[in-house]
């Protein structure tokens, strides 16, 4: 539910209770005031009893005619009013009481002009008399019995009417109490549902920015491991879903930022190599040019004293000997100068098969691959690449070199091509001794080598390195020490 429907909910359920209030206060306001109508009614009708039993003492006492007529008068009264409210004395004293008390106000009716005519009849009698000179009759002797009889059946009428008028205020201060319950329990009801639906708002609201808060302050810290938890469909919840999102595009851009701080101290590292490698080959090409010359005049002048001495002689096998670590010792001069050197690639677009294929035959046939068989896996159509064949065939050369002086024979070398997306892939999976862990960090620095002083000068694998960077290329090494070694070499396809 949204915050809005929420805050509407809430001001509803306020709104819902006060026009429930009002309305209960509205009905019991109108009940009052129809009750205190009938109350009015009531004590009117309670009044007109008492005068009629006023006039009825002054005419029982004084034999008033007038009070008679009042009596009558106030009698008629009093029934029009009772049948005005008949419904309202039957609810309050009883339709049973109701109707006696109606007889009995006609009952008194009726015995009030009796006995006014009791009286008439006495009152000629006694002046008839008092006329020819009789005795005269007590006034209170007339009718004691009748006079008794009209005051019990007044005094039950006004029981029953007294009786009514209570009834009406009972109900009046029943329905009051009933308001103030009702009040006490409609604002007991506003207070506790309004604080639990504050609260849950406020919890519902308050609990997730706390969350946002919190975990705002982990990412600031680099820690991306907590999501807020979507709870709902309202803005929070909303809101929440946008900052996960955030939060993941953040992390995903961090990580690509630290791949690319990676990327960039890997490049620097090569740069720092590539300057090493500048530096040493200028040195080593210093160096060769100045020991070449001399070592061609020992390499010419030993030749020619070897082929001046005899087979027999004692000293032609030193000569040979000599001829032949010169020899030597001019090649690593000139490997020098040739790494040294700033090669230029000449790069046409081949199909790598090519340069594998031609160097792999060329050694097969050598002395050193025997008891080495070598599996050529090559690839069929694969896309071309724009490359230098020559010095492609010189990494060729060396990779292969270096596995066949790691093979103790008998032993395998596999060499396979395949496309791999955007690049060519040449793998060297050799079966030999494999290179030490701590050595392959190592193996593509110029002068290293495992190998013995008469097998190689740790040059094949710098110069190689250097081809293939120079081809926007990449070369890779996995090794297992007493398993193989692996080499990867990584070409772009052309175009």
């Amino acid at each position: 539910m949204k915050i809005r429907d929420k805050l509407f909910l809430g001001f509803g359920l306020y709104l819902f209770f006060a026009i429930a209030f009002g309305a209960l206060a509205y009905k019991d306001l109108n009940t009052i005031s129809t009750h205190l109508l009938h109350l009015e009614a009531a004590d009117d009708i309670t009044n007109t009893l008492l005068e009629v039993r006023r006039y009825e003492k002054n005419y029982l006492l004084y034999g008033d005619p007038g009070s008679l007529e009042e009596i009558r008068k106030y009698l008629t009264v009093m029934k029009d009013a009772i049948s005005k409210i008949s419904r309202e004395v039957g609810r309050n004293i009883g339709d049973d009481h109701a109707a006696q008390m109606m007889r009995l106000i006609e009952d008194y009716e009726l015995r009030i002009g009796k006995l006014g005519e009791v009286r008439t009849r006495f009152g000629a009698l006694q002046h008839g008399r008092s006329l020819s000179g009789g005795e005269a009759v007590p006034k209170q002797n007339v009718e004691p019995a009748a006079m008794e009889q009209l005051r019990m059946v007044a005094r039950e009428v006004q029981v029953y009417v007294e009786e009514n008028a209570r009834a009406e205020r009972g109900d009046i201060a029943r329905i009051l109490q009933f308001s103030s319950m009702l009040l006490v329990i409609t604002l007991g009801l506003i207070v506790v549902l309004g604080t639990i639906i504050n609260v849950k708002l406020a919890h519902s609201i308050v609990t997730p920015i706390q969350d946002l808060e919190r975990i705002t302050k982990k990412i600031s810290r680099g820690d991306f491991s907590e999501s807020i938890e979507v709870k709902g469909e309202d803005e929070i919840a909303s809101l929440a879903e946008s900052f996960n999102q955030m939060e993941d595009k953040l992390d995903q851009a961090m990580t690509a930022l630290d791949e690319i701080i990676k990327q960039l101290r890997e490049k620097q590292a090569q740069l720092v190599d590539a300057e090493k490698l500048a530096l040493i080959g200028k040195l080593a090409a210093g160096i060769a040019h100045e020991i070449n010359n001399p070592l061609t005049s020992v390499l010419t002048f030993s030749n020619l004293m070897l082929e001046q001495c005899p087979p027999e002689d004692p000293r032609h096998g030193r000569l040979k000997l000599m001829v032949k670590e010169t020899d030597r010792a001019r090649t690593i001069v000139r490997q020098l100068l040739n790494f040294g050197r700033e090669s230029v690639i000449k790069p046409v677009k081949i199909n790598i098969n090519q340069p594998v294929t031609e160097i792999a035959e060329s050694l097969v046939a050598q002395e050193a691959f025997k008891g080495i068989d070598l599996l050529m896996n090559l690839a069929p159509d694969l896309p071309e690449v724009y490359a230098d064949p020559a010095q492609l065939g010189q990494v060729v050369l060396n990779i292969l070199l270096n596995a066949i002086h790691a093979i103790t024979p008998p032993g395998v070398i596999e060499v396979k091509t395949r496309p791999a997306g955007k690049h060519v892939e040449i793998l060297f999976r050799d079966t030999g001794k494999g290179i030490p862990a701590d050595n392959l960090h190592k193996i593509f620095d110029p002068f290293f080598t495992t190998k013995s002083a008469s097998k190689g000068t740790g040059l094949g694998l710098a110069v190689s390195y250097g081809i293939i960077k120079k081809h926007g290329g990449e070369i890779e090494v996995e090794s297992t020490e007493g398993k193989g070694t692996i080499f990867t070499v990584r070409l772009p396809i052309y175009g």
